[in-house]
């Protein structure tokens, strides 16, 4: 009944759902445990995603909980896409977590480590050629001296051998 047509309503308000009544509580789970490894067609995979997800703490723990059974299955180890499991796990209560390099917080800290990178090349530059401009002038002048000294006298000592 649920699997050809399911009522995805069921997910737009799930605080409503009362989960102190046992009965409701299995229904939701027997519900959940039917939809989990099945695929969605185009039109439910789109409306599941553009559904407002405001769950309550204790819906919350029983939808990661069913998650959590559902992250244990071939469909899910497979990477399948559009199944009810993935787009209501992953895609819209977002308990699904990709490897860590495809994570926000992995970008931010790429991206300091690269900014703190260029300032400490940077600040190395500039030191370097600011102490080249400071010391190089003096030693700079002098090489070119003791270069035109030793060319006289190397003159001057092929003058005296002619």
């Amino acid at each position: 009944m649920a699997a050809s047509k399911p009522n995805l309503q069921f997910f737009k308000d799930c605080s409503k759902i009362s989960l102190s009544v046992s009965q409701i509580k299995q229904g939701v789970v027997m519900v959940l445990n039917l939809l989990m490894e099945q695929k969605m067609q185009a039109v439910d995979i789109q409306v599941a995603k553009s559904l407002d997800i405001s769950c309550g703490e204790e819906q919350k723990e029983l939808f990661k909980a069913e998650c959590d059974k559902y992250m244990t299955t071939k469909t899910f180890k497979e990477g399948t896409k559009g199944t009810y499991g993935q787009v209501i796990c992953c895609d819209t209560l977002k308990f699904c977590s990709g490897p860590f390099y495809t994570q926000i917080w992995f970008f931010a800290v790429c991206g300091g480590v690269a900014l703190l990178l260029i300032g400490i090349i940077g600040i190395v530059v500039f030191l370097l050629c600011c102490r080249k401009k400071i010391g190089g002038g003096k030693s700079g002048g002098g090489k070119t001296k003791s270069t035109e000294k030793t060319t006289s006298k190397d003159k001057s000592k092929s003058e005296e051998l002619f």
